[in-house]
């Protein structure tokens, strides 16, 4: 649904399983009480501009951003809590405070995240990679080793901060990319830089309210829209595609196809394997997944921020459970979201909208989310009450329930990967699988599981960069595209 093609001439058809836009960036209302599904906080704000201002609008006119301040609070099991904000001075008491002479450092690490951040954004995730070589010409490695991008998160981390306590607070962050902290790249302290540099904003509404504007963007570009209409199977014939056969087996055809459907999924499931094999498909990493509490509380809970973290025991042993194991950990650590502290309309008057992430395996033999579910529920319900919430669960007066097997059969997520395919090392940059297939001239990836990564702002990254190449493939075909007011030449079908 990238409007750039749109407006660049193309006659762009889309086709989406569900009843709305936003895939896994929806919204579920019951009651009078409405939460977000899956993301919960945008960072990055200058992406969603920048998106905006290449259409010629100003986002102001489709979306209100509220900074949330206090950024969040993290509660950790010895008791102790920091809360984290993006004012220096209190910030800095709240760091001395733990670690006595860790301001010093913080300011350090802040201004190593701020570098990370425009590396990346300038040379790592805001360009099409034609090849590995192209990756690693002189100029680019230079930029790997300043961003850190070969060294581990939590190692690097360590370098600035002696408490564990810290170290945890500082590289929990790599979870809104679904990936273990041990595991990836230290190019991501560019994410708590976001949070506290930049900050994390809130648009009124919900996030929801992301894709409702870019739908309104779409309509407004001529872009006709296909909710409930399920793609069966993308067609290939002769090294090309030619359209798409949806669920009713209705033939769709198309001179180019973008898939925003998981990457994995749609090789494994849409595309014919004899035309794209899927080489690469046992041997890549997922990440993690989500159990996911909807809560409507009869009352308001005093005492929560809109964004709140809650740490287990074991920080580390954790992220072994759950990428490693393959199992929930003993005492898992979690985020509670109350967006009705921000937007008090996200639920009816005098009452809260709570919304509970446990990160978990993504699907895997050992475990059966049945059986598992409740189990994770009562942990979850223990641990706020240990935390001063003994009445919380009985105060519930709404309760929905997502799991791993939701992820995968209402989103079409590939394992129940919430987040997609991991960022570790070997699968960011040229290793990520690309948005173009050489083996299928005309198919094109957009989302997630793609170049250049998870994420809703890196994901607008990735719709600009596939409109980059969509218009390479059109130049390079002849294809004449049509005047803005005239007879569209291109169909594209997602």
């Amino acid at each position: 649904m990238r409007r750039p093609s749109a407006r660049q001439g193309f006659d762009v058809q889309v086709f989406e399983k569900t009843h709305g836009p936003g895939g896994r960036c929806n919204q579920l209302q019951v009651d009078g009480f409405t939460w977000d599904v899956g993301p919960t906080i945008v960072l990055m704000p200058e992406v969603f501009e920048e998106t905006f201002r290449a259409l010629g609008r100003r986002i102001e006119d489709y979306l209100t951003l509220v900074r949330c301040d206090p950024n969040y609070r993290v509660h950790f099991r010895d008791g102790s809590d920091v809360t984290f904000t993006s004012e220096l001075c209190t910030m800095g008491r709240e760091l001395e405070r733990v670690e006595p002479g860790s301001f010093q450092r913080y300011l350090a690490f802040m201004a190593q995240g701020r570098d990370q951040y425009r590396i990346s954004l300038d040379h790592f995730v805001g360009r099409n990679f034609n090849g590995v070589s192209d990756y690693f010409s002189p100029g680019v490695l230079a930029k790997i080793f300043k961003a850190r991008a070969h060294r581990r998160m939590y190692a690097d981390v360590s370098r600035y901060f002696q408490d564990d306590r810290l170290r945890a607070a500082m590289t929990f962050q790599t979870m809104y990319l679904g990936v273990s902290p041990f595991e990836s790249p230290a190019v991501y302290g560019l994410l708590p830089f976001t949070e506290l540099g930049v900050g994390i904003w809130f648009p009124k509404g919900g996030l929801y309210a992301i894709p409702l504007a870019l739908e309104r963007l779409a309509r407004e570009e001529g872009v006709t829209l296909h909710y409930g209409r399920a793609v069966e199977r993308i067609l290939t014939e002769g090294g090309r595609t030619t359209g798409v056969r949806l669920a009713g087996g209705e033939v769709v055809s198309a001179d180019a196809v973008l898939c925003n459907a998981d990457l994995p999924y749609a090789y494994e499931k849409l595309l014919d394997p004899k035309d794209a094999p899927f080489k690469r498909g046992e041997k890549l990493r997922f990440t993690s997944s989500g159990y996911m509490l909807y809560l409507g509380m009869k009352k308001r809970v005093p005492g929560l921020l809109h964004h709140n973290v809650m740490f287990g025991r074991d920080y580390a042993g954790s992220f072994d459970d759950i990428f490693q194991r393959f199992r929930v950990p003993e005492d898992p650590s979690f985020y509670v979201n109350v967006p009705t502290r921000t937007d008090p309309s996200l639920a009816p008057e005098g009452k809260d909208s709570l919304y509970v992430l446990v990160p978990v395996p993504h699907q895997h033999a050992n475990l059966d989310w049945a059986v598992e579910g409740p189990k994770v529920r009562a942990k979850v319900f223990q641990r706020l009450a240990e935390l001063g919430y003994p009445d919380l669960e009985a105060d519930i007066e709404v309760e929905r329930v997502f799991t791993p097997d939701d992820w995968a059969g209402t989103y079409n997520l590939a394992r129940g990967s919430a987040f997609g395919l991991a960022q570790n090392f070997f699968q960011i940059g040229p290793f990520r699988p690309a948005n173009v297939d050489p083996r299928v001239k005309n198919l094109f990836f957009v989302g997630a599981s793609t170049q250049p990564g998870t994420g809703l702002p890196t994901v607008l990254i990735s719709a600009r960069l596939v409109t980059e190449r969509l218009m390479e493939w059109a130049h390079k075909q002849g294809v004449v595209l049509s005047p803005r007011q005239g007879v569209p030449a291109v169909e594209v079908a997602a």
